[in-house]
């Protein structure tokens, strides 16, 4: 017993030391890979290597840290090399997909550079379907089958979780503790070790290091990681009768209220289809494995039988909401990926819905549709990243066609969506229309594909000039404005109207004395088209003794009619107990705040 002992104790110091230099090399390579960005030196240079390099060098050593010791080294060796694959060849597509240049603004000219980070969307979706598929191969792995036990697929879905929570929270600790080394040298006027600690040749490898250490110590302490999971599943799962409860009184309200208020959110998909994942996460906390031996409470179960029915309806007004903005105008990159993540949301409020219904073992058809739906769910987000179901090129034709077909008329039509968002797909779009028969078509798509958002500087405020609407009619934006005198004495990126410069979509002037010193304020209205749900953003500037500056934003209160009433003039000033009055139409108060204290919003009326 004692030689297995010390075996044991010698084969978990092995894979200690292999996961710390597992850990150790990430943090190198990370390191090298930021260095090389902020020095613009090779790979950084070479957007077709650094995307896919950045991408492999966050996830994979991850992977490899979690399957040190829990699966099998000829697995492990063909899992590796196929999660490099994958997350290389999203980073590369990604990169190769976008339009092809960038084009930032040096001494006030446009210049064109490549893209050489993968997207947000990319690097958080890339990190879902790596866990999620290291989770399918590490339950095939345990339990020998290729369609696993559905206790194996619960505890190892769960414990993988629960490890990359306690990693994180060692992580933050870690750095914590660093941090209150700092301050204690700091108060003796010892600055040494705060300007050690934050050399990124230190802090990047370090953290790759602390993370390593992480998910050792998670690894070799299984009863730990038990503990927590049965808390968090306790907890979450005596907060399903809230949530069911709260749903279910949701969906009858609708029956006296109708769908009008939900549209009129411009939020309902997203919204409905969250209260759907919270919802489904809840009832696998109640179901756990399935096991007689967790068998839940009567009340968890009557809570989890109905949240089933309720998926149902709740997916069903998501994916009717979603129907009626592609149908008004058309698929764009947000609608596609909504639509994704609701086809996944139909599986399984179907699945759960007969599940509901059937007699026998409470939910247990559940089981087996986990499994099949996790799989659609991987299938779904490798068709989205891979040429299978781009985003981009499904939403330059369906925009196209709208265009080609008449459904929307040139003067309506939104050419730099196809710049903005379109990537390389939307340029090829662009370039296809110069030579349409049409002379305003011609003309439109010469700006979209000639320069990107406007540049920045004072040289090029007349070209904001020129894509703003002034109101009230008539007026003019004031001449000192235009001459770019501003209050720092330079135009900065941040000076500018949010969103004004992007040209993505409608830019308004309204300009009104807020203050009543005689002097008219500025109100720039952003209104983004391409999000055809009458998203917009205002920003308010005035004039100082040194020029003119960003002040306040005024929110959108989210009324109908609001922002044509404060472009069409019917609106009155009511002054507040603060620096700046709320503007009121129709009886709905927008509240204009400085940007260092914002105001609640009021209902509308």
């Amino acid at each position: 017993m004692e030689a297995q002992g010390a075996e044991a104790t010698q084969g978990s110091q092995r894979i200690f030391i292999a996961r710390l230099i597992v850990g150790l090399a990430q943090g190198l390579v990370l390191y090298l890979l930021y260095y090389a960005h902020e020095s613009k030196i090779w790979p950084a240079t070479d957007p077709n290597l650094f995307a896919p390099a950045l991408l492999v060098g966050m996830f994979v050593p991850l992977l490899i840290l979690q399957a040190l010791d829990n699966v099998r080294k000829r697995v492990l060796i063909i899992w590796t090399a196929l999660a490099t694959a994958i997350a290389a060849g999203f980073a590369w597509y990604d990169v190769w997909h976008a339009w092809p240049a960038v084009m930032p603004v040096v001494d006030g000219h446009s210049i064109a550079v490549a893209y050489v980070l993968p997207s947000a969307t990319v690097v958080i979706f890339t990190a879902v379907f790596l866990f999620v598929a290291h989770a399918l191969i590490s339950c095939i792995e345990t339990d020998r089958r290729f369609v696993p036990r559905y206790s194996v697929l619960f505890d190892v879905a769960w414990k993988l979780g629960v490890q990359l929570g306690i990693a994180l929270c060692f992580v933050v600790a870690f750095w914590i503790l660093i941090y209150l080394g700092v301050a204690l040298f700091e108060m003796i006027k010892l600055h040494f070790f705060r300007e050690f600690v934050q050399h990124t040749w230190f802090s990047i490898p370090v953290t790759a290091l602390a993370t390593a250490v992480a998910i050792h110590i998670t690894d070799t302490r299984a009863t730990l990681v038990r503990g927590v999971r049965t808390l968090a599943l306790m907890l979450l799962g005596w907060l399903l009768p809230v949530i069911a409860l709260i749903a279910f009184a949701f969906l009858i309200s609708l029956v006296f209220t109708g769908l009008k208020p939900l549209w009129e959110t411009r939020t309902a998909t997203g919204l409905l289809l969250a209260a759907t994942a919270v919802l489904v996460i809840h009832i696998n906390a109640v179901y756990q494995d399935g096991d007689e031996e967790h068998r839940p409470h009567h009340a968890l179960r009557v809570a989890g039988t109905l949240a089933s029915i309720l998926l149902i309806f709740l997916v069903a007004i998501a994916t009717y909401a979603l129907w009626l903005r592609v149908d008004q105008y058309g698929w764009t990159v947000d609608r596609i990926d909504t639509a994704m993540v609701t086809l996944v949301a139909i599986c399984f409020a179907v699945g759960y819905f007969i599940a509901a219904l059937l007699p026998g073992k409470w939910l247990k058809l559940i089981e087996t549709w986990n499994f099949f739906t996790t799989i659609l769910g991987l299938i779904i987000l490798f068709a989205l990243f891979t040429p299978i179901a781009d985003p981009m090129r499904i939403s330059v034709d369906s925009q196209m066609t709208r265009l080609q077909s008449g459904k929307v008329k040139p003067d309506k039509f939104d050419f730099w969506y196809l710049r903005n968002d379109g990537g390389r797909f939307g340029r090829a779009a662009l370039e296809a229309l110069r030579t349409s028969p049409e002379a305003a078509v011609r003309a439109a798509v010469e700006a979209p594909l000639t320069r990107g958002p406007i540049p920045f500087g004072t040289d090029h405020l007349g070209e904001l000039a020129k894509v703003v609407t002034v109101h009230p009619k008539g007026a003019v934006l004031p001449a000192s404005f235009l001459s770019g005198k501003w209050d720092n004495g330079e135009l900065q990126p941040a000076d500018l109207p949010s969103g004004c410069h992007e040209q993505g979509g409608s830019c308004d002037a309204v300009l009104v004395d807020l203050n009543g010193d005689g002097r008219n304020e500025i109100i720039f209205i952003y209104t983004n088209r391409a999000a055809g749900n009458g998203w917009w953003t205002a920003s308010v500037y005035q004039e100082g003794s040194n020029g003119w500056r960003p002040v306040a934003g005024l929110s959108d209160p989210g009324c109908k009619g609001y922002r044509e009433g404060l472009l069409e003039g019917r609106f009155k000033l009511v002054p507040p107990a603060h620096v700046w009055p709320d503007i009121e139409v129709n009886g709905n108060r927008g509240a204009v705040s400085e940007y260092s204290a914002v105001k609640p919003a009021t209902p509308c009326k």
